[in-house]
């Protein structure tokens, strides 16, 4: 069975753009739950966040009527903070500083913006997803290589789940069923890394 390591899409801008897809998801000092803080009014269906996996309700509908197995959801996320920014309009050629000011740091694009009430109510309503199963991996320390598919390796039986974690390697790792549904549903929403068996 195929399994492939799931990141976020490449974004452009970098940093930048990565936290535009993804927002930050703290957690918050009194509850130690995970919050939701980003740009909007676009918001992917499904994303990764600082190791996190968020599920919006579509989403997760979604999920709850396939025959995937491996995702149990802990809870809705609260939105702490959602910055009105409408970035999906802007052109991907252009450097991002014909956009916005970038003196700082990417995340002050969400800590310095002023949180919009309205827009937050508009915003979909998002699941933290965890992930049981665990898989076990090698990984090649001596390889030079930057893909993955060239210095991860599955090292253990795969278990009934379309999910896992990685161990050696931290990350989201799934099965080709997992994929084709993504991509199905989410299409242009992640990158995908073929992870050979050692």
């Amino acid at each position: 069975m195929d399994v492939y390591l799931l990141e976020s899409k490449n974004m452009p801008w970098g940093d930048w753009g990565d936290i535009l897809w993804t927002g930050i998801t703290p957690r918050d000092p009194v509850s130690n739950l995970v919050c939701i803080e980003r740009t909007g009014p676009f918001s992917p269906l499904l994303y990764l966040s600082n190791n996190d996996f968020i599920f919006t309700n579509q989403a997760k509908s979604l999920y709850d009527d396939s025959s995937l197995l491996g995702i149990k959801f802990l809870y809705e996320i609260e939105k702490k903070r959602i910055v009105k920014l409408d970035w999906k309009n802007w052109d991907d050629k252009q450097h991002i500083t014909n956009y916005i000011d970038i003196d700082g740091e990417p995340e002050d694009i969400i800590l310095r913006g002023i949180n919009d009430n309205e827009l937050m109510g508009n915003m979909p309503v998002y699941w933290l997803a965890c992930i049981d199963s665990n898989i076990h991996l090698f990984v090649d320390r001596k390889s030079k290589s930057n893909n993955p598919s060239d210095y991860i390796f599955v090292d253990s039986e795969v278990g009934h789940s379309d999910f896992f974690i990685g161990v050696e390697r931290t990350g989201i790792y799934i099965t080709q069923k997992a994929k084709d549904w993504i991509e199905s549903n989410f299409p242009d929403h992640f990158t995908y890394y073929l992870i050979p068996r050692r």
